[in-house]
């Protein structure tokens, strides 16, 4: 397996994007034109990204320098937990490295099953998420253990400890969506199930303020939707649904706040949203006059980062909210 190569020096363009905050930058960098598929940062500085070429890129400044190996696999979702230790996701399987991504092993999954969803808290204790199922590891993905959820497609996860958990997802006989744990993934409990929900993203600011995205279902018309928690998990309430929704519709496909304030919510078109108030308003991307110089049209594909958000996705952009 090749090591890292091709170091390549981005000359930023710092773009002041007062739709998010006079006081803050939006750094756009492009270095590539391929599409990033799957992203994960485990700082503000050093960040992994996968793109549709079977490309791994991997930046220990901020996206300023970037180093890549090909790893001849299409991830469609990346998690590090550390400098060496990551897990991934393709279509058909699931994978893990120690040594920083240089190479992937595969990990042993239960039988005829496609994993949506993966999430890790340390290099042994890991979960999948799939149609009916949440599987969870102790010994990195050698052995598996399974809690049914019949009928419910899990698409993610979010733990607040080692104990408590969310998973999110849809179920389109019962509508159940958010699913909560307690006790170490041993048992999960449904805690909102109101028709026509659909989750895609689950993340949590800290131990007891969370949020999940995905979209409403009016009659076939797709609305999107936001919802919050302030008592880890265990209630939910509607936050934000647009119904102002045009053509097919629209569905959120990912969220994530930098701080207890300021958070960005991203679509599959044209209905970026971010929020500075703790999401008391939602404004979307595409009506502010400075990012629509900007193309944002199903720019972005996936979000990352902690006290600074990245949000990668088409040609190579990689976008940057300090």
């Amino acid at each position: 397996m090749k090591k890292f190569f091709a170091k390549l020096s981005v000359n930023a363009v710092i773009l002041f994007a007062a739709g998010i905050t006079r006081a803050q930058e939006f750094e756009n960098i492009t270095f590539t034109n391929r599409t990033f598929i799957a992203a994960s940062f485990i700082n503000d500085s050093e960040g992994w990204l996968a793109d549709n070429n079977s490309k791994l890129w991997h930046t220990v400044n901020a996206a300023q320098t970037w180093d890549s190996v090909t790893v001849s696999k299409n991830f469609v979702l990346l998690q590090f937990i550390s400098s060496t230790n990551g897990f991934a996701l393709t279509s058909n399987a699931a994978y893990k490295t120690s040594n920083g991504g240089q190479s992937w092993s595969e990990l042993s999954m239960p039988q005829n099953v496609r994993a949506k969803a993966i999430y890790f808290l340390d290099a042994n204790t890991g979960y999948l998420g799939s149609y009916g199922n949440i599987f969870k590891t102790a010994d990195g993905g050698a052995s598996w253990s399974s809690a049914e959820i019949e009928g419910v497609n899990i698409l993610d996860f979010y733990f607040t400890g080692s104990s408590s958990g969310i998973a999110v997802g849809y179920d389109d006989g019962e509508n159940r969506c958010i699913w909560r744990t307690t006790d170490n993934g041993a048992t999960w409990e449904n805690v909102f199930n109101e028709e026509n929900h659909y989750l895609n993203a689950v993340y949590f600011v800290n131990e007891t303020t969370g949020w999940a995205a995905g979209y409403y279902d009016r009659a076939g018309m797709k609305e999107p939707i936001i919802l919050k928690t302030t008592d880890s998990g265990a209630t939910w309430q509607k936050n934000y649904r647009y119904t102002g929704i045009s053509s097919d519709g629209e569905t959120l496909t990912d969220i994530r706040f930098k701080n207890e304030l300021e958070g960005y919510a991203l679509s599959v078109h044209n209905y970026d949203l971010f929020t500075k108030d703790g999401g008391e308003t939602w404004r979307l991307v595409n009506d502010t006059d400075e990012l629509n110089a900007t193309p944002v049209f199903g720019l972005y594909k996936t979000l990352s980062g902690l006290n600074e958000l990245y949000l990668v996705g088409q040609k190579g952009t990689v976008s940057r909210w300090e």
